[in-house]
């Protein structure tokens, strides 16, 4: 049983808390929005997952410093444009804790990796990925999911995969913590197109024509920008564009 905290109430925080306090680990959540907090704590329920109950030991606050205070792992979920300006925030009150990066995207100004922004902030801290095809409402309903989690600690990827997997839930581990970052970020083009391409009613070959080139060329930025090629073909390359594919 850990002591966790999660920086953020969205719909994937909430997910996660749900799935980790169903494990006995003990969840404290952080919100921007006292609205949301309430919500959490006095009726189990989150406004973007209303068919979630959260369970009991999970509790939300809009208090940085609370939430944070005795934990051991930080999973931060908060939207990529925010990521810089939220660690800015609660990093003094950082400990030892390993951080878990739940976020995908680039910073917008930099179009750094959201990693290159966690290690310029907190430098000294064991920072990992957790990535992979999850969508958040099948999370929180127990739907049997695989992810990734990267980190170039071995005693973190151990530590996470152990205390995260479960019946439900499960978790590879990898070194190559750009590539996947870079993967979940930059498949996210390729989910889009295929998004348009299903809404504007194009069939199989113009999803087999996007997909494998896509890949490709998500494969080859990717590579370029320091991920490694196998990556890329994982959970956190070949991933959610092919859901599409079968709604």
């Amino acid at each position: 049983m850990k002591n966790i905290c999660i920086i953020g109430s969205g719909s994937w925080g909430t997910a996660l808390a749900i799935t980790l306090a169903g494990d006995n680990h003990n969840i404290k959540m952080w919100s921007f929005s006292e609205e949301e907090k309430d919500l959490i704590n006095n009726e189990h329920k989150c406004k973007f997952l209303p068919n979630a109950v959260m369970p009991e030991n999970v509790y939300c606050t809009t208090n940085l410093e609370e939430a944070l205070e005795g934990t051991e792992i930080v999973l931060h979920v908060t939207p990529s444009k925010f990521t810089r300006e939220t660690i800015e925030k609660y990093k003094k009150y950082i400990k030892n804790q390993i951080i878990v990066i739940c976020s995908k995207g680039f910073e917008k100004t930099s179009l750094k990796t959201l990693d290159d922004v966690v290690k310029e902030e907190l430098p000294n801290s064991k920072i990992a990925v957790l990535s992979g095809p999850s969508h958040a409402e099948e999370v929180s309903e127990d739907i049997p999911t695989a992810l990734v989690v990267a980190s170039k600690y071995k005693e973190v990827r151990d530590t996470l995969q152990e205390e995260f997997m479960n019946e439900n839930l499960r978790i590879y581990t990898c070194e190559d913590v750009k590539g996947v970052e870079l993967g979940g970020a930059l498949k996210n083009i390729i989910a889009f197109c295929a998004g348009v391409a299903s809404g504007i009613g194009l069939g199989d070959n113009s999803f087999a024509a996007l997909i494998t080139r896509g890949l490709k060329e998500i494969t080859d930025l990717g590579v370029a920008l320091g991920g490694e090629k196998d990556t890329f073909y994982g959970l956190t390359g070949l991933r959610r564009p092919y859901c599409y594919l079968f709604k």
